[in-house]
């Protein structure tokens, strides 16, 4: 029998990779002396959203952080209407939480967990840790896209499981 010491999560918070935790978990439980791995590909997005604003009167706009009352301030160069309204930053695809929402399923099991966050290509940067960590298996997740493209040049887990130098273990 195939003995398993240092497994790899890939980890992206999908519900692929959601089952793929799971699956982590179970072997983890059921097998002594394992140590887990797991791996984020950075993948951080930040866009832009217009969000009301409190309804909050001109005067009181702080510059600088001290209230602008009484100061005269240089005329704004926005459209009419435009201070009802402001921009926020919504960060999605975070690292922190992924690891956040991982650690929340993993930390009562009691297991020697490493995290890390990985750059570049998602399949190439599993498979280049796996080799770093001597990983006996690679634990991924499908994606849920199947669009064309997939189709066509093949999603991260097909990638890692035709290039891995270790077994791989897709989680469906």
């Amino acid at each position: 029998m195939i003995s398993f010491k240092n497994i790899v999560l890939a980890y992206d918070d999908s519900d692929g990779s959601k089952n793929a935790l799971q699956l982590a978990k179970e072997m983890a439980r059921d097998l002594n002396g394992v140590q887990l791995f797991v791996g984020h590909v950075y993948e951080e997005k930040v866009r832009s959203e217009v969000v009301e604003s409190t309804g909050r009167p001109i005067e009181h706009l702080p510059i600088n952080n001290f209230p602008a009352d009484g100061i005269q301030v240089p005329p704004l160069a926005m459209e009419q209407g435009a201070l009802d309204k402001s921009e926020h930053a919504i960060i999605t695809h975070s690292s922190e939480q992924a690891f956040n929402n991982a650690k929340a399923e993993l930390d009562a099991l009691g297991l020697d967990v490493q995290y890390s966050i990985l750059e570049g290509n998602p399949a190439e940067s599993i498979i280049e840790y796996a080799t770093d960590v001597n990983a006996d298996l690679i634990i991924i997740g499908q994606s849920g896209n199947e669009g064309l493209k997939r189709k066509l040049l093949g999603g991260v887990s097909q990638k890692v499981s035709n290039n891995a130098d270790c077994h791989v273990l897709i989680a469906k």
